[in-house]
Order: structure tokens, then sequence, then C-alpha cells
């Protein structure tokens, strides 16, 4: 079955190139024959040379044998397209030819060829360019429909990107970012915090560089300091994670309050440009959750469309 693409456009363009690799080792002439309509999707044909072409697409892509379950694989992946464009004509959604050439152009230019090129080396397998042209277009508007009518229904909490962050950093190195935390006493009241973050902004004054992050901390009863992970410097709620982000290497993040502390970022070492920037990762993390929810939404709702969809074998 044909599911949302979990990379967009540059999925497309990677099986592009296994194609065309594949192309180099293939040269099958394609044989003339009738057409013959195998199915009916709500009255959308499905042809034995669809079939065929499907057939020999995924022998070229996917190194699939021929027999039986692969025309089964070719006629199940057909009827999945033709359901998601009937989808997408009800919203008004159509595969736009200039979006699909992009595409085809994008393939072709990563293996020194152009668009006639590539034509010409699928002719010479078998595939004729409009077996390519088809799936490309199903699989731009089935992300459209997908995306108009579950994106609003999809939230990623930010639990969610912790835990999806935590489950990375297993093996992860560090990040330079050390941290410097103030612990406020239980119950503390609007004036002990505020003597706590004056208490912190003179510990930044001081502070000279990463060197001497641990001697600074000395000086205050109860301070502690721990290093980060980029992962977890990423975990961080804000207004600490923008700080952090924002912050220059060599510099400490004016104090932030929690709940249970008051705390300092200092951002150090040659790393950590690249950890400032990996801060970034969290909005990251965001995106593919979204979309893996995408995904699982999307497989569903075809199911559902297939369900109630008129399908005749003939």
């Amino acid at each position: 079955m044909t599911r949302l693409s979990r990379g967009g456009l540059g999925a497309l363009a990677a099986v592009g190139i296994f194609v065309l690799a594949s192309l180099l080792l293939a040269a099958h002439t394609a044989e003339a024959q009738d057409v013959t309509i195998k199915i009916l999707v709500n009255d959308d044909p499905i042809s034995d040379y669809d079939i065929s072409q499907r057939e020999r697409f995924l022998m070229l892509t996917a190194r699939e044998q021929p027999g039986p379950e692969l025309t089964k694989k070719a006629t199940e992946m057909l009827i999945s397209e033709r359901l998601q464009l009937q989808e997408g004509r009800k919203l008004g959604i159509t595969p736009s030819e200039a979006d699909v050439n992009r595409v085809l152009d994008d393939m072709a230019s990563k293996n020194n060829l152009d668009s006639n090129g590539l034509s010409t080396a699928l002719e010479r397998s078998g595939v004729n360019i409009s077996t390519l042209k088809n799936r490309i277009g199903a699989q731009m508007v089935w992300q459209r429909v997908v995306q108009q009518k579950f994106r609003r229904d999809v939230q990623v909490s930010d639990a969610q990107i912790d835990e999806a962050l935590s489950q990375a950093s297993s093996g992860s190195s560090g990040g330079g970012i050390k941290q410097i935390r103030l612990p406020l006493p239980s119950g503390a009241d609007q004036r002990a915090v505020a003597a706590k973050v004056a208490e912190a902004e003179n510990l930044r004054s001081r502070f000279r560089g990463c060197g001497n992050v641990q001697s600074l901390a000395k000086g205050v009863d109860g301070a502690t300091v721990r290093a980060l992970k980029v992962q977890d410097a990423t975990t961080l709620g804000s207004p600490a994670r923008i700080l952090v982000r924002n912050a220059k290497v060599g510099q400490m993040t004016p104090p932030t309050v929690t709940r249970a502390a008051v705390e300092l970022y200092a951002v150090c070492g040659s790393d950590a440009p690249a950890a400032a920037g990996d801060l970034n990762v969290r909005d990251e993390t965001e995106r593919k959750i979204m979309n893996e929810e995408l995904v699982g939404k999307a497989e569903q709702f075809l199911k559902e469309v297939r369900d109630q969809a008129f399908i005749e074998y003939r």
C-alpha cells in the first residue's frame, strides 16, 4: 500500500537515483500489446498494461522478482493510487505537471542526464515515462490531501518531544554547555526568589569563561554544576532554551527561574557553535513526530476509503 512519503520530494529523488542506477544494468524492449481493462476502481480503469508497467518498474527499483506476488503488489499499488487521486479530486487537488517535471528533472540532473535522457533510459528497460510520472503525481496529491485533512488534528506536546530527544541522546557525545543551578527553598516567596536571582547575577558578572565555572559555584551554598549534552540542552523549557540557542561561545545566559531553582548556562568549547545550532533539533524532532502521526492517519484514512470503494475485478 502506498504510504505518505516521509521525506517528501527528496525521497522521490532518491528513488529516482536508484531507478537510474538499475537502468544501467537493464536492457529490455517493451512489446506492443492489446490493452485490456482488468480492474475498475470507482469507475477508474486499471489495465493489464498498467499492471505490467508497474511490475517492470518494481523490478528495477526494488529488485523484485517476477511472479504472482509481484503482480499482486503492483495491482494493490495501482488501486491505492487511483483512490488517492480520487480523494484529491474531491478536494480540488490534482497533480501539477510542472511539479512532477521538476522532480523528474532533479532525478535526471543527479545522474548527469536531462529529462529526455531519463525517458530514453526508462524506455530501454521497457518502462514508459508516464509510469514514473503517475507514481510521483499520486504521491504528491496524497501528501496534500493528508495535510489538508489532518494537519490541524495533529498536536505534538512538549512531553512527546522530550521523550524522543531523551531516547536519541543515549549514544550522543557531549555538547559543551554547563549549567549552574542555585536551588530555591521550598515555598520560596518573591523576596527569596529575587535574592537568589541577584546572587546568580553576581555570579554571571564574575564569569570569565568556562574554565572558572566550577570555582564560581564553589562560593555559593548549594550550587551545583552540570555538563549537558546537546540533546539535554534541547529539552530545556523556555526561556532557557531560547537563551542558550542565541548565546555565543564563551557567554553565560541571564538567570532563568524554575519552580525549584535559579539557573545559569555557559556555552563552552570549540564544539559549542554546533551545540547551539543543534538546539534547532527540537523543532526538527517536532516536525518528525508530526509527520509520523500524519503517516498513521494517512494509512488509516486510505484503508477507510478502500473499504468504501467499489472495486470490480474482471
